[in-house]
């Protein structure tokens, strides 16, 4: 439903700039009857520019309403207010003439409008959480013009829609995009184009011919496949895991840091006791050396005293 009208979207503004016809701006000529669908994207055409609506009294006149909630900053004009977003309870039709209250069940819509359906009563319809964080519906839906509830059980006879979409790319090639709808169970089946009748809906790895027919509303190659944009759920098991994991590889690193600083502090305590029992030992020998030549000592202990001298090495500073 939501896919449609982006897909509608993405058609209008891709459209060949020699395909856009001039148009009134406000206050200009129009004719009411000329308000059409585009055949191809299937846009909706008026004669007045996109800040104005064709009344009946065949003027363009400022749109009274909106559907997006951003738009485009080539619609924002200091002369002309921006309409404002319908309350809850209505919507805004396609023209933008003013706001509407939503439409009951077997009541006429626009193409591709759910949105100007009125929701069915809590609990009437039911609606199938999707496990792959698909957009949801609220059990109304617009098809073949009319406002219908989305609560056809498997087996049971359905109603189906299918709109053809013509774009253009850049280079003004055009492509078609096929979009099917139907009134089955959301959520629980979709409604087959051969038989009308709602079949389930297919699971991961399921054959499949259409995005539709898979519960992950992604079919390639044949294939129902988990769609790119589903949100990983990871378990608590994980979590507990990776902190765990994490709180270990802290205290490993820790550690391995500690040992590297007390290995180096050792390392550093052994060379300053060397430097100091050299610098002891010279010292020693000098006083002795000393005490020799002062004459208190005999020819042979200045000898020896001079050898010990010559051993002292003093260390080697880095």
């Amino acid at each position: 439903m939501m896919r449609a009208t982006f897909l509608t979207a993405l058609h209008l503004l891709i459209i060949p700039l020699n395909k856009v016809q001039a148009r009134s701006v406000l206050y200009g000529a129009c004719d009411v009857a000329n308000n059409h669908l585009d055949v191809n994207t299937k846009a909706f055409i008026t004669d007045c520019d996109s800040f104005g609506y064709c009344s009946t009294n065949g003027t363009c006149q400022p749109k009274q309403c909106r559907r997006d909630e951003y738009i485009l900053s080539s619609l924002l004009n200091t002369d002309i207010p921006i309409p404002p977003l319908c309350p809850s309870g209505s919507f805004c039709p396609d023209d933008a003439s003013g706001c509407l209250d939503l439409v009951d069940v077997g009541g006429e819509c626009q193409l591709n409008r759910d949105d100007e359906c009125a929701p069915p009563p809590d609990g009437t319809v039911l609606v199938v959480p999707s496990p792959f964080d698909e957009p949801e519906g609220n059990g109304s839906i617009c098809l073949l013009g009319q406002c219908v509830w989305s609560n056809i059980s498997l087996g049971s006879t359905c109603i189906i829609e299918s709109t053809t979409y013509i774009g253009y790319d850049i280079s003004g090639m055009s492509f078609t995009n096929i979009v099917t709808r139907d009134n089955c169970i959301q959520g629980q089946g979709y409604c087959d184009t051969n038989t009308t009748t709602c079949l389930s809906l297919v699971g991961i790895d399921g054959s499949c011919q259409e995005d539709r027919q898979c519960q992950s509303y992604n079919c390639q190659r044949g294939v129902c496949i988990i769609p790119p944009e589903t949100s990983r759920k990871v378990g608590k098991w994980v979590y507990a895991i990776t902190g765990v994991s994490i709180g270990i590889g802290m205290a490993g690193v820790l550690a391995i840091l500690l040992l590297m600083h007390r290995r180096a502090q050792t390392k550093s305590r052994i060379m300053l006791e060397e430097y100091y029992k050299e610098q002891t030992a010279y010292r020693n020998s000098i006083i002795s050396f000393h005490s020799a030549l002062s004459g208190k000592s005999t020819r042979e202990e200045i000898k020896r005293t001079m050898s010990n001298l010559s051993q002292v090495t003093l260390v080697e500073k880095h």
